[in-house]
């Protein structure tokens, strides 16, 4: 019994020794995480706040890195606010343009798809260039080509938008501007000696004359 004794004896001062040491360990601790803490907010540095927290820990140190974070997060809505408030204050600065509206000073005739070479219709289009509305009529009227046909049915167009869209006047009308551009080209065949296709090109054309009035 004695023994027994003994034995429990040793067993309880071992573990008081035990205890002790532990509470004092923990004590040097925290008295250290409260001394960095108490230091690290007088830092510079961006993640001074973050280590604070770290090393104290608990929910005070939560609850200081909530309100660090609303605090800085209402800043940036603040300014974030100020410049949206700002440019809406802020006149838009626009450069103003003149827009001068001219008074359109020509007729245009445009004739499209005509069955004919462009060779053959600048031929026409050349005699009638700069000449007078009168003159053009009687050039067209005795020249020996098939061309001439659907050229004054253009002069006869843009005479008629001159007088009726632009209101002017036809004895003071001349040609100012007159060509023939080629278009697309209509491929047939003929047949030939020995049974041969023989190709045939049946080539169009658009015309465009312009006409305007003399001062």
């Amino acid at each position: 019994g004695e023994a027994y004794h003994s034995k429990m004896a040793a067993l309880s001062c071992s573990a008081s020794r035990v205890a002790g040491a532990t509470a004092s360990t923990r004590a040097t601790a925290s008295s250290r995480g409260v001394a960095m803490s108490a230091a690290v907010p007088r830092a510079s540095k961006p993640g001074a706040a973050s280590a604070s927290v770290f090393l104290t820990g608990g929910a005070s140190g939560r609850r200081m890195a909530l309100t660090a974070a609303r605090a800085k997060g209402s800043s940036a809505g603040a300014r974030g606010f100020e410049v949206v408030a700002r440019a809406i204050s802020e006149p838009e600065v626009t450069e103003e343009v003149a827009v001068v509206e001219e008074k359109a000073d020509e007729a245009v005739c445009y004739l499209r798809g005509v069955h004919m070479s462009p060779y053959k219709v600048r031929r026409v289009m050349d005699v009638i260039r700069g000449k007078s509305y009168e003159e053009c009529l009687i050039m067209l009227e005795f020249m020996p080509y098939r061309a001439c046909e659907p050229t004054l049915n253009a002069l006869f167009s843009a005479a008629s938008n001159a007088k009726n869209n632009l209101g002017m006047n036809k004895a003071k009308l001349y040609v100012s501007e007159c060509y023939a551009d080629g278009t697309g080209t209509m491929k047939r065949f003929h047949p030939r000696a020995q049974g041969r296709p023989f190709p045939i090109r049946k080539r169009t054309c658009n015309i465009t004359l312009k006409m305007k009035e003399r001062e």
